[in-house]
């Protein structure tokens, strides 16, 4: 199990790990471990905002903290994959010439626009949250770095993918992917039920929203590619944490409504 966990940071994360031959043992539940590097995002956010909280630096900058830790601690695997898929969809071309695309190295001129608009809108909905969010519906957000790659995971296990190859199918191939998909539903719960304890109306509100991104990244995913990609998975985990980040502010809205 340690080498699954070691498998799945190296893989998706720029935390150096141990270096040995992964073998096929190894690979069988190493997307389970997957949510583990959101483990370790959701606990430095949790000192960025510590930090913000107890050290007084501006909003502002615990903002662009914030913002760029995922991409840090990453290497920005997935801001590559979002950037990708976004140069895919904006070519209103064929699934087939849509997928060549994915597999190209270049950077296209709308994936670097789409990419900038989502960071756009990732800062002002996070500032936005830092002045007005309680410190429980942000001890939500924490969590769902973990809650989004459970989901992620999720898809990678249980979604057809859209091509034979890459580095997805690369990963999950060895899998035991009926019990990979259990273990990964069984987080996925576990995390909710614990957001519940944290702050139930944010529970409620990130519950609905995981529901009603999954499915439409289901539906974008065999409408625009016929499966999933490595590429799209990134895709869906970039737009999904500046979900929860919106269903957070529009949760303490509501709340203001009502006092």
């Amino acid at each position: 199990m340690l080498r699954s966990l070691a498998i799945a940071i190296s893989m998706y994360s720029r935390i150096p790990m141990p270096q040995f031959e992964w073998k096929e043992k190894d690979m069988r539940y190493a997307i389970c471990f997957f949510p583990a590097v959101g483990l370790i995002i959701g606990i430095i956010e949790f000192l960025v905002y510590r930090l913000y909280k107890n050290f007084y630096i501006s909003a502002e900058l615990g903002t662009c903290l914030f913002i760029a830790v995922p991409l840090i601690i990453t290497g920005g695997i997935h801001a590559d994959g979002f950037i990708d898929t976004s140069d895919a969809f904006s070519s209103y071309k064929s699934k087939e010439e849509k997928l060549t695309i994915l597999k190209d190295p270049h950077v296209g001129a709308f994936g670097i626009i789409r990419f900038a608009t989502m960071l756009l809108l990732y800062y002002g909905f996070t500032y936005e949250a830092f002045l007005s969010c309680t410190k429980r519906q942000f001890a939500c957000i924490f969590i769902s770095f973990v809650l989004a790659r459970s989901l992620s995971g999720l898809a990678a296990v249980t979604i057809q993918n859209a091509r034979k190859g890459g580095t997805l199918q690369s990963f999950v191939k060895d899998s035991n992917r009926n019990m990979a998909a259990g273990i990964l539903v069984f987080q996925a719960v576990v995390l909710l039920i614990l957001m519940l304890f944290v702050n139930w109306k944010t529970a409620i509100g990130f519950a609905v929203c995981s529901l009603f991104m999954y499915i439409y990244y289901i539906h974008k995913a065999f409408k625009q590619l016929g499966g999933i990609t490595g590429d799209l998975e990134g895709w869906y985990l970039c737009i999904q944490e500046i979900a929860y980040m919106v269903t957070a502010l529009i949760v303490w809205h509501i709340s203001m409504m009502f006092i």
